[in-house]
């Protein structure tokens, strides 16, 4: 008969203990759920992802805008090879405008 007692009381005191545990770590992490929900922190989370977003949109159509540009500048310059193979003269190549910072073409 003790050991029955013993095992009784010791899974009693085990289930007891476990619940607590369980509550403590249930209750904590609703209280992190809501301290995250708060409308300072919803603020704060949609700021730094705006802020992420915008620096690497940026980044994509500064990369982009480059590359176009030296694409651009590359095709002219095959252009004005085609035109010079044909023969064709007294034209200035168009890449010689000063916003694109080309040189132009070198006979």
């Amino acid at each position: 008969m003790p050991k029955r007692t013993f095992w009784l009381v010791t899974g009693a005191a085990i289930g007891a203990g476990s619940s607590l545990w369980a509550e403590r770590k249930v209750r904590r992490a609703v209280q992190q759920a809501a301290a995250r929900l708060q409308p300072d922190a919803i603020v704060v989370e949609v700021g730094r992802s705006a802020r992420q977003v915008a620096g690497s949109a940026g980044g994509r159509v500064r990369d982009a805008v480059s590359s176009g540009r030296s694409e651009m500048q590359r095709r002219e310059e095959e252009l004005w090879a085609e035109l010079a193979a044909q023969g064709v003269e007294g034209t200035t190549p168009a890449t010689s405008s000063p916003h694109l910072g080309h040189q132009g073409l070198r006979s």
